[in-house]
């Protein structure tokens, strides 16, 4: 059964626009411990929201990983995460930080506790309420 995840990405630096034109990309760049662990439990299938940094603050479109998580053959150190990933599709009203907080469903949500968190999981139910802020379905 597929799984949920919260991924961040600075649009500054990797805007998810460029995602849904390449068609697939390798999710990479994630180094924190604990995101990390949780970019290291991806299966092929799981679906993930795509959320803006600053200055947009907001879910943007959902993902999906086209594989599992697997080590990043660029790195020689140390074992670092990636997945592939591809574009499904973006919102026409991205869901503000504002209304993810705002949302008493999402008060346990792992991005809204620890917001640095590059990769965290999200509950079918978090997943859910987020695509309905947004107006959109799964």
């Amino acid at each position: 059964m597929a799984k949920y995840w919260f991924f961040l990405s600075d649009p500054l630096v990797y805007h998810l626009d460029r995602l849904f034109e390449k068609g697939q990309d390798v999710w990479d760049g994630v180094h924190g411990g604990n995101a990390q662990k949780h970019l290291a439990q991806i299966k092929r299938g799981d679906r993930i929201l795509g959320y803006h940094t600053a200055p947009e603050k907001a879910v943007y479109a959902v993902l999906e990983a086209v594989s599992d998580a697997y080590p990043d053959p660029k790195e020689k150190d140390k074992v670092v995460y990636v997945v592939d990933v591809k574009g499904v599709r973006k919102f026409l009203n991205p869901a503000p930080l504002q209304a993810l907080r705002a949302d008493k469903a999402l008060s346990e949500m792992k991005f809204l506790v620890i917001p640095r968190l590059a990769v965290s999981p999200l509950t079918a139910a978090e997943y859910k309420e987020i695509l309905h802020l947004a107006g959109g379905k799964g």
